[in-house]
């Protein structure tokens, strides 16, 4: 199926809030990321046949990201309940929310255009009907895609600006970068040599899973003038040569359960330390081996780290 974008369009990232109310009361599971993403791609199909075709069956490269539906609940609650499956109630006097993250420009303006094509004669409700995740039907009260909003989770930027801002760090011999994993994160990982172990989910976020991966996201959908600001050799080096440091963690051991299976992997906060010093740069390499990782972490607030991003996991930000 051909691309049904430019591919020399400037590349820009949204993230947005969706503020949900559920027309009537119920139960949902805790973790519903793989319910979330069906509902967007049941959005941009009444939008966008061709897209959301595109997106489901021919393409790869995860251009979105949708979180699970975010309960009122405090965060040790949530973990619980997502680490047993311990259904919740919906209650219609309640607020709840989706995260959604698109990758391309142009999807912007059909997913707006999705928004606004809810349709109230799906039920008899007095308010419309905007999404429905799984059996459960929602409302929508409000869109937040707010670079300053007291949550942290919703902005929007460009590659372009990152870049521009990637070059202008001036960054000291030791410089900490924290992120934050606020959703099961894990990495599938296979042995390419060896096939006699088989894969398995590795449940920490070492520097070399955490940072080649985004360099590889980064590849996929930046335009072709700006490929070359992230070099994978580098990072790979630096990251071998212990360039890159764990300093401090607080992560924990998690699960959740999807339709069909549980899965593995962790949350938690994770320091790293950049170390200098910087090479020189040149113009094949216009920014140093720092400042393309400060690069591929605010990436990560966008396109996420790890495994099954388009379903609820892998949401991180820096804090």
């Amino acid at each position: 199926m051909n691309i049904p974008f430019s591919s020399t369009a400037p590349t820009k990232l949204y993230a947005l809030l969706l503020k949900l109310r559920p027309l009537e009361r119920g139960t949902l599971m805790p973790f519903s990321g793989e319910l979330v993403h069906g509902a967007f791609l049941h959005w941009l199909q009444n939008a966008a046949p061709d897209v959301a075709t595109w997106l489901h069956d021919g393409n790869k490269r995860r251009l979105f990201t949708c979180s699970s539906l975010q309960f009122p609940l405090p965060a040790q609650r949530m973990l619980e309940a997502e680490r047993n499956n311990v259904h919740l109630p919906l209650d219609p006097e309640k607020t709840y929310t989706v995260r959604i993250t698109l990758l391309l420009g142009e999807l912007f303006p059909l997913f707006h255009d999705a928004l606004t094509r809810f349709n109230p004669r799906e039920t008899g409700a007095k308010k419309p009907l905007f999404m429905r995740i799984g059996k459960q039907l929602f409302t929508l009260e409000e869109v937040l895609i707010d670079n300053d909003t007291h949550a942290g989770w919703t902005g929007f930027t460009s590659l372009t600006t990152l870049v521009e801002k990637a070059q202008t760090l001036r960054l000291g011999k030791v410089e900490p970068l924290a992120m934050e994993f606020a959703s099961l994160t894990a990495f599938n990982r296979s042995n390419q040599r060896s096939q006699v172990y088989g894969g398995h989910y590795a449940r920490l976020p070492l520097p070399q899973y955490v940072f080649p991966g985004l360099v590889r996201r980064w590849q996929e959908f930046a335009p072709s003038e700006l490929v070359h600001m992230v070099q994978r050799e580098r990072i790979e080096q630096y990251i071998e040569d212990e360039g890159v440091v764990i300093s401090d963690y607080d992560l924990k051991p998690h699960q959740v359960r999807f339709m069909q299976h549980v899965q593995p992997g962790f949350v938690g906060m994770c320091m790293y330390d950049l170390r200098g010093p910087d090479e020189a740069v040149t113009e094949e390499a216009p920014l140093t081996v720092r400042q393309q990782i400060w690069l591929l972490a605010r990436l990560a607030f966008y396109c996420g780290i790890g495994y099954k991003t388009a379903m609820g996991m892998g949401q991180v930000r820096l804090i």
